[in-house]
């Protein structure tokens, strides 16, 4: 027997990890100030590696969805560490939060051109994808969401400085 797993193309120089966040009100008639503090505290890991978070986003800024930009450097530097290897495991994590039904997904994304925390949206199916919830009258919400990828790094750059010595 084989284990077989999904593959991900990373591009260190053009590819990013966007976590995108919404807020699904459940409880009826909505109560955005009960209790108080209401939001999203989320984690993105790369083989445990933290790129991303834990942050907390609140609810009166999930109006609309939000996407946060992992740490872009720090990505890289795992994705090449972990190429050696050949595979990467992606965790998603909403950690306790006071929400009632959270929504958080976690995409690969070439060319991103917006900024590190961006209200547009993703059009797509996510790498990864975690929506816990609770019933109305309960606000204590966590979970947890891992994959594992195949790992293939495409378009590797020169990741050093040639020294040409002159005679």
């Amino acid at each position: 027997m084989e284990l077989v797993y999904p593959t991900l193309r990373f591009d260190d120089q053009r590819d990013c990890f966007v976590v995108w966040l919404r807020w699904v009100a459940m409880e009826s008639p909505p109560s955005p100030e009960r209790p108080p503090a209401q939001g999203i505290r989320v984690e993105l890991q790369l083989n445990r590696n933290t790129v991303l978070g834990p942050t907390i986003v609140y609810r009166r800024d999930l109006e609309q969805p939000v996407y946060l930009r992992a740490q872009r450097a720090r990505a890289a530097e795992i994705i090449r560490a972990a190429a050696r290897r050949g595979w990467l495991d992606l965790t998603l994590v909403i950690h306790g939060s006071i929400a009632n039904a959270p929504y958080a997904a976690v995409y690969q994304v070439r060319d991103h051109e917006g900024e590190a925390i961006d209200t547009r949206p993703l059009a797509g199916t996510p790498l990864l994808q975690l929506q816990p919830s609770t019933p109305g009258d309960r606000w204590h919400v966590a979970g947890q969401a891992s994959a594992r990828f195949r790992l293939e790094r495409v378009g590797e750059g020169r990741h050093h400085l040639t020294v040409i010595r002159g005679s």
